[in-house]
């Protein structure tokens, strides 16, 4: 929970509703249709998450969430609608949604995709694109850095830092011509730094742990609206950046 508080603390620090969203009509389960017939008109004025898993953002916001993944190990969170689908093929039409979020969802997939998802993160939104991910060659090193640490001490590594090592950590630049190629105006803001990555991980390596972060952080954004502001957290080369992406 502790970085989840991190990632989605930086998201939460620029995401601001001028209007309440309007609740899908579908709320909670798993769908694998084309959300259009959820929402009036095609289009909805509520958060779409690509990458979610079964609770993504909804940890911190009590917000109505379309959550995208490609498969849901379990129930999803009650303020999530679920819909199975890739990130390189959205059911959705032109703009669908006012607010996009994407949070380390990027580097999990094929090198040679990772344009094409972001253009369909583009096009699939009318208002802004959250865009956040570890990249770079200092979070390469920090992730390898990690993984023998792991086998050191005689730890399973976890899944998604197996994914990190197998498939390499996008290149900031890449990301920056995807989007340039797709004409967005948008802001590149530094995440955390290695080192305090690095330390949290560790720091979230067992399950008592985790308990603690969780009841800290969980369902409480201004509180991890407010961690993200420590600049301890950002000393050092960067592990992840925010891309806030506009299209109003």
């Amino acid at each position: 929970m502790l970085d989840q508080a991190i990632r989605f603390g930086a998201i939460l620090a620029h995401l601001d509703w001028t209007n309440p969203p309007r609740p899908p009509l579908i709320r909670g389960g798993i769908i694998d249709t084309p959300l259009s017939p959820l929402f009036k008109g095609g289009k909805a004025d509520f958060i779409l998450e690509v990458g979610s898993g079964t609770r993504g953002i909804t940890a911190f916001l009590d917000l109505p969430v379309v959550g995208v993944d490609v498969a849901f190990p379990g129930d999803p969170a009650a303020g999530m609608t679920a819909l199975k689908a890739s990130a390189t093929a959205l059911p959705l039409k032109n703009g669908s949604f006012a607010t996009v979020v994407c949070s380390d969802m990027l580097e999990h997939l094929p090198d040679g995709v990772r344009k094409e998802a972001v253009g369909e993160l583009l096009r699939v939104t009318r208002g802004k694109l959250f865009l956040a991910c570890p990249n770079g060659s200092a979070a390469r090193r920090a992730d390898g850095l990690l993984g023998r640490l792991y086998r050191l001490l005689h730890l399973p590594v976890p899944d998604w830092l197996s994914e990190h090592l197998d498939l390499q950590l996008p290149d900031p630049e890449v990301i920056r011509e995807a989007l340039q190629e797709q004409r967005a105006s948008c802001t590149e803001i530094k995440g955390e730094g290695v080192l305090a990555h690095m330390f949290v991980t560790l720091l979230i390596s067992t399950k008592v742990a985790n308990r603690f972060w969780a009841k800290l952080f969980q369902s409480r954004p201004a509180r991890a609206k407010l961690l993200v502001k420590c600049p301890l957290l950002r000393l050092g080369p960067s592990y992840r950046r925010l891309w806030v992406v506009g299209k109003d």
